[in-house]
């Protein structure tokens, strides 16, 4: 039986062993199924991973939607600093599933300790965009809202106005014309935010 390994790739180190995802050495919460889901991307990051293969290895006790999926995965690109027009970790496969594609993946032997956090003071590089204003969010979300092309993003909007703050973002919306689908949007993705 081989060894337990561990990966790393760009700022992250990914060790299955410990369940624990670190990025320049600090740790990065994940949710117990979306860890699984990365794990199971970056073991068989040579392939394409189908739906249903990833239902079957990650989801294998409980019945979730194709949404949830979509949700798992969005919420990976957020952690990761993806972005899935042009993705650097995760691709989408139209109508399939999934690939982890970052190219220079270290396989490990996990035995050795994990790196230790970023020096003190030191700073981590940042990957994810400047962050947007609540205007500005709310602009994107009205003009994405009813486009069946752009759900992705404009649940990723609605998530990242949850994240600075619901009440806030309910009437920023609100206040706006049109705003009946942006709002359902908001309400619909209330809770994949912590």
């Amino acid at each position: 039986m081989a060894p337990p390994a561990r990966f790393r790739f760009d700022d992250f180190v990914l060790a299955p062993r410990q369940r624990v995802l670190l990025r320049n050495g600090a740790p990065v919460p994940l949710i117990p199924k979306y860890f699984d889901l990365l794990v199971l991307l970056v073991e068989r990051r040579h392939d394409a991973v189908s739906k249903h293969a990833i239902f079957s290895a990650v989801w294998s006790d409980v019945i979730v939607s194709d949404g949830a999926l979509a949700q798992a995965v969005r919420t990976l690109r957020r952690t990761l600093g993806d972005h899935p027009r042009e993705p650097t970790f995760i691709r989408t496969v139209s109508r399939y599933g999934y690939q982890f594609v970052y190219v220079d993946v270290v396989e490990e032997v996990d035995e050795a300790p994990l790196p230790a956090a970023a020096a003190a003071g030191a700073a981590p590089a940042e990957r994810l965009p400047v962050e947007e204003g609540v205007d500005a969010l709310v602009d994107r979300l009205l003009a994405t809202a009813e486009n069946p092309d752009a759900a992705d993003d404009a649940r990723d909007v609605a998530e990242r106005l949850h994240a600075l703050g619901t009440a806030r973002a309910v009437t920023a919306v609100a206040g706006r014309p049109d705003h009946a689908a942006a709002l359902a949007l908001l309400r619909d993705t209330r809770w994949n935010v912590a």
